[in-house]
């Protein structure tokens, strides 16, 4: 993705009242989900220009229910909240594939199907530490999720959203194609910004 297209999405940004930026922030960020092509995005809500954290608290129902997802908190600490956006029926998908769901049976899940129940025993082992299997939760493939695991994050054949270690060329696609999502929304959320100065 073009960087300096990102350094001017990000400018613009600035330019918003607090409930828009946090609105356009979290939908670029998410935007694989909201397209369908991935289950589940992870937001860590940091006080950085803003205070992010008390944004969230604020509005997070107004813009969940504006971009027409779900969200479930796995962690708060006192300086940040880490946030799973997901859609429930594509989420309930990639739990319920087999090797997902035997994956996550070794991790001590339960075989459950209910997205909830998954999510709740996902929050926690997040509470000790970032748990490996939150992978699957984002749609990772269980083989480089796996192949992670054993290698200690050693190196990989690609990085970008994931470590890759299987097949280099599927995930370069998917990553195309979750660029071209994000790139959608900082188009998007630019006309807004000329528009409005």
């Amino acid at each position: 993705m073009d960087k300096i297209l990102v350094q001017d999405f990000y400018q613009a940004l600035n330019g918003f009242d607090d409930r828009e930026y946090l609105l356009y922030k979290i939908h670029y960020d998410i935007a694989p989900t909201l397209a369908g092509i991935k289950p589940a995005s992870l937001i860590t809500f940091v006080n950085q220009t803003r205070n992010m954290y008390e944004l969230w608290d604020r509005y997070k129902d107004e813009v969940s229910a504006c971009l027409g997802v779900r969200y479930y908190e796995l962690r708060r600490k006192d300086d940040r909240v880490i946030v799973l956006f997901y859609q429930d029926e594509a989420l309930a998908k990639c739990l319920s594939l087999w090797k997902n769901r035997q994956f996550l049976l070794e991790q001590g899940y339960q075989g459950s199907s209910k997205v909830e129940e998954n999510l709740h025993h996902l929050k926690e082992r997040y509470e000790v530490d970032c748990p490996h299997e939150l992978g699957v939760f984002l749609g990772y493939p269980i083989e480089d999720v796996t192949a992670f695991i054993e290698n200690s994050g050693a190196p990989c054949l690609s990085c970008k959203y994931w470590k890759v270690y299987q097949d280099v060329e599927s995930a370069l696609k998917v990553f195309k194609a979750y660029d071209e999502e994000r790139e959608k929304v900082i188009k998007s959320v630019l006309q807004l910004y000329k528009r409005s100065a």
